[in-house]
C-alpha cells in the first residue's frame, strides 16, 4: 500500500513504523493519506490529495477537533491498516462558484468583509427564504465536519447532516444558524463591499465587490477519513 505522509514535524518516526508494516511511502498518487498534526493539517491534506482515504492522528501539542487517533496508537492502527481491518467514512465537501472561479471547502465556506473596519452589505437565498440587505462581518456556510469549528463560534450548534448557515456578527439584527438540506443551493449577494470569498484555512481568497454574486451548493466529490472499530 502507498501512504503519503502530510505533516509540518519530523517525519522519520512515522516513516519507521510504516517500513516496519511494509507500507510504501510516496509523494504522488497515494492509496492512503496519513495526516499528522492539526484540524489543519487535514484540511491541507484534503487539498493536496482529495478523496484519497486519510487517516488522522494528532500530533502532542495539537489542538485537533477531529483526530481520533494518537501518535501511540500508530503502530496499532497501521497493524490494522495492514491486514484491511478499517472502515472507510465520507464527509461531504462544499463548492462555491463565482463566475469562473471555484473553491472547494470540507469545513465551511465564507463570505466575509475584507476590511475589519467595515461591514458589509449582503444578501442570501436558500430554500425559498430570503435574507435581504443585511449589514455585518458576513455568512458562514458549513459542512457536518466543519459543524464544530468557526461555525460553532457564531451560535452555530453541531450537526450530522445538511448544509449550516450562520450570520457573523450582524447590525441590529438577530438570526439564529440554521441548516438546511444537503441538496440545498445557496446564493449570497455582496451589496456593498469589498468582501472576500474563503475556502477552509486555504490562504488564496477571491475578492468580491459590489453586485458579485456566489452560489455554493455540495460538491460532486467527497472527503473519506479512515477509521478503526
Amino acid at each position: 500500500m502507498r501512504v503519503a505522509i502530510v505533516t509540518k514535524y519530523d517525519k522519520k518516526p512515522i516513516e519507521k513504523v510504516l517500513k516496519k508494516f511494509n507500507f510504501r511511502v510516496v509523494n504522488k498518487n497515494p492509496d492512503v493519506v496519513l495526516t499528522y498534526g492539526g484540524d489543519g493539517t487535514i484540511l491541507y491534506s484534503e487539498r493536496m490529495f482529495p478523496s484519497v482515504p486519510k487517516l488522522i492522528v494528532k500530533y502532542k501539542s495539537s489542538i485537533c477537533r477531529k483526530c481520533d487517533y494518537s501518535f501511540k496508537d500508530l503502530e496499532g492502527l497501521l497493524e490494522k491498516l495492514s491486514k484491511g481491518e478499517f472502515k472507510v467514512l465520507e464527509e461531504m465537501k462544499l463548492e462555491a462558484k463565482f463566475k469562473d472561479k471555484r473553491l472547494i471547502a470540507l469545513n465551511e465556506i465564507q463570505i466575509h468583509n475584507k476590511l475589519p473596519t467595515k461591514a458589509i452589505r449582503f444578501s442570501v437565498w436558500v430554500d425559498g427564504k430570503k435574507f435581504e440587505n443585511l449589514i455585518g462581518d458576513g455568512v458562514i456556510i458549513a459542512t457536518p465536519f466543519g459543524s464544530t469549528a468557526y461555525y460553532s463560534s457564531t451560535g452555530g450548534k453541531p450537526f450530522k447532516k445538511g448544509i449550516g448557515i450562520s450570520f457573523n456578527n450582524l447590525f441590529r439584527k438577530r438570526i439564529k444558524s440554521f441548516v438546511v438540506r444537503e441538496n440545498s443551493k445557496i446564493k449570497v449577494r455582496v451589496e456593498k463591499g469589498p468582501a472576500l470569498l474563503l475556502a477552509d484555512n486555504l490562504e488564496r481568497f477571491i475578492e468580491l465587490k459590489e453586485g458579485d454574486e456566489v452560489l455554493v451548493k455540495k460538491a460532486e466529490a467527497r472527503a473519506k477519513l479512515i477509521f478503526f472499530s
